[in-house]
């Protein structure tokens, strides 16, 4: 039986750069944004805040919700990510604090036409389509 998994994910903005993080998962290598699910009788305003603190070391000041997208993983289950744009009191990113271990390889500050070019494989389509937004 599958499984919908509901997540929240930061497009973090710095002057016109967004971040984007290289995640290696289930076999495949895809940009992803910060963030992750949201566990039971959390807020998505406290899921966000702790995931892009366990991957990637930053405290954030949520602006506003953009929008979702979504994917399925490869065993068939589905997740749904609400996003919202955030900034950051420092932009002093740490890949090495990251207690969840969340396979994160890299991290780029791009901006939203670099993001939508071939260059950046992601897990669905649907995330682009959410940057043609910003």
């Amino acid at each position: 039986m599958h499984k919908l998994h509901p997540a929240i994910k930061a497009i973090i903005q710095q002057d016109e750069k967004f971040l984007v993080i290289k995640q290696e998962f289930f076999g495949k290598t895809v940009w992803d944004l910060p963030g992750g699910k949201v566990d039971y009788g959390e807020s998505p305003y406290e899921t966000l805040t702790r995931e892009v603190m366990e991957e990637i070391h930053l405290s954030v000041k949520i602006i506003k919700p953009l929008g979702l997208f979504w994917f399925f993983r490869c065993d068939d289950d589905q997740v749904v990510c609400m996003t919202f744009l955030c900034t950051a009191n420092n932009y002093d990113i740490d890949l090495t604090k990251n207690p969840a271990d969340e396979n994160i390889v890299e991290y780029r500050w791009v901006t939203k036409n670099e993001f939508l070019s071939d260059e950046y494989k992601v897990a669905h389509n649907s995330i682009k389509k959410l940057f043609t937004l910003l």
